[in-house]
């Protein structure tokens, strides 16, 4: 993994809200491979799974990418949800505050 992709990664990683990303995409893809049988319960666990994807990170095309994934059936055995968080992650360019003592949320956005 590149340089740049692999610091980005572990900024993100330091953000609640990454952490919180990626147990919905885990929890969501671990009950929609047992689910693979019964596509209208799939299709509700899916659609929640970006509803809340979409609360916890905003609005993201990833995000869209993934639910289309989900939507091809026999692509469903992929944990796309998972993958797509971990890329997102990893390709999030937001750098925290360099002062020591002061938390990502109370930084000032740049200008």
């Amino acid at each position: 993994m590149p340089n740049h992709l692999m610091r980005n990664f572990q900024t993100a990683w330091k953000l609640p809200r990454w952490r919180w990303a990626l147990g919905v995409a885990v929890v969501s893809d671990a009950v929609g491979f047992g689910l693979v049988l019964a596509p209208p319960i799939y299709w509700v666990v899916d659609a929640a799974t970006a509803g809340l994807l979409f609360v916890v990170l905003g609005f993201r095309w990833g995000l869209l990418a993934a639910l289309a994934v989900e939507a091809v059936p026999g692509l469903q055995v992929f944990p796309a949800w998972t993958l797509v968080v971990l890329a997102l992650s990893a390709t999030e360019t937001r750098e925290l505050s360099q002062k020591p003592g002061v938390r990502a949320t109370d930084a000032s956005p740049p200008q």
